[in-house]
């Protein structure tokens, strides 16, 4: 199966992205749910606000709640989005340089592993070929 066609790459890319949504999605929603209820609240609260103030303050809370409620999970949509990319840009090379180490240990081919200079994993593949070098000269 192509795992460039799965959403997941493997556990590790699930878990991340995980984190990432956790680390996102939690402050968002305690800001949003805060900042709802402080404003009505204000305006629940009556006592303290003049009845002319309190029906300005009503509509604009209601379209504060309303902004909140459209442009907060489209910011940590996006912001997921952009995990998931960059996450499935560091799992794919992880994985690909775990299985041809595999397949170099277990002899089914010999050389150098190679992969995208743009991946970021390229410094550690270039130690490891070096390392490879060394040990086919022995």
């Amino acid at each position: 199966m192509n795992k460039r066609k799965l959403v997941f790459a493997n556990k590790l890319h699930r878990q991340i992205f995980i984190l990432v949504s956790v680390a996102a999605l939690l402050p968002a929603v305690i800001a949003s749910i805060g900042l709802y209820y402080l404003i009505f609240g204000i305006t629940a609260n009556e006592v303290a606000i003049p009845e002319s103030i309190a029906y300005n303050i009503i509509p604009a809370a209601k379209k504060a709640a309303v902004v909140i409620l459209l442009v907060t999970p489209l910011a940590i949509g996006v912001i997921l989005f952009f995990a998931w990319k960059i996450s499935h840009a560091i799992i794919g090379p992880f994985d690909r340089i775990v299985r041809e180490l595999d397949e170099r240990i277990e002899g089914k081919i010999i050389g150098h592993i190679l992969i995208r200079k743009s991946d970021k994993f390229w410094p550690l593949v270039e130690k490891i070929n070096k390392l490879i070098d060394k040990i086919e000269r022995f």
